[in-house]
C-alpha cells in the first residue's frame, strides 16, 4: 500500500481562499565550467521582482514538455546561441505557494552544460532581452540573498556544493 503526503492546501483545510493558479515552470542551473553560473537580473521594471537575481527559465506552455520548454525559454531569454547550450539531468524540483492571490509554483531545475562557450567570449554570445543582465559567478561566491526568498534554500545548497 503506498501513501500519500497530506494534503495541505487552502482547498483541503476547508479555506474559502482562492489558492491562485498552479503554474509549471522550468530554469536552468547554467554551468560555464565546473564551479561558475550564469545567472540574469530582472529588469527594473518587472511588475515582480524587479532587479532580483533568477535562473533563466520560464512558464511551460500548454502540451510543452519541460526540455522543450527549457530551450525555447533560454532562446527567448538569451538569443540563438543558447541553442549551443546541452540541457542535461534534472538537478532538483522546487515547489512554493507564494500568499494569495500569488501562484503555486512547481519549477523543475535542469543542469545545462555552457561547455560549447568556453571557448568564446559568451558575453558576445548572449543576447538577453531589454534590461536583463546576464551574470557569472563563481559557485562559492553566488550572492543568494540577491535572488527570490523561495528560491534561496536552494541556492544556498548550490552555493555550498551539495
Amino acid at each position: 500500500m503506498t501513501r500519500s503526503a497530506p494534503d495541505h492546501s487552502p482547498r483541503a483545510r476547508g479555506s474559502s481562499e482562492d489558492p491562485g493558479p498552479r503554474l509549471l515552470v522550468v530554469a536552468g542551473l547554467v554551468w560555464l565550467g565546473p564551479g561558475s553560473l550564469l545567472v540574469q537580473r530582472r529588469p527594473a521594471t518587472a511588475r515582480h521582482g524587479a532587479g532580483m537575481l533568477e535562473l533563466p527559465g520560464g512558464k511551460l506552455e500548454r502540451g510543452e514538455s519541460p526540455r522543450a520548454g527549457l530551450r525555447r525559454e533560454l532562446r527567448e531569454e538569451w538569443g540563438p546561441a543558447a541553442t549551443e547550450l546541452e540541457i542535461g539531468p534534472v538537478a532538483e524540483v522546487l515547489h512554493h505557494v507564494y500568499p494569495a492571490p500569488g501562484p503555486e509554483i512547481v519549477m523543475v531545475v535542469f543542469d545545462i552544460d555552457a561547455g560549447p562557450w568556453l571557448t568564446r567570449d559568451w558575453r558576445s554570445l548572449v543576447v538577453p532581452e531589454p534590461g536583463v543582465e546576464v551574470l557569472a559567478f563563481e559557485r562559492a561566491e553566488l550572492p543568494c540573498e540577491q535572488f527570490m526568498a523561495a528560491d534561496r534554500p536552494f541556492l544556498e545548497a548550490v552555493r555550498a556544493g551539495l
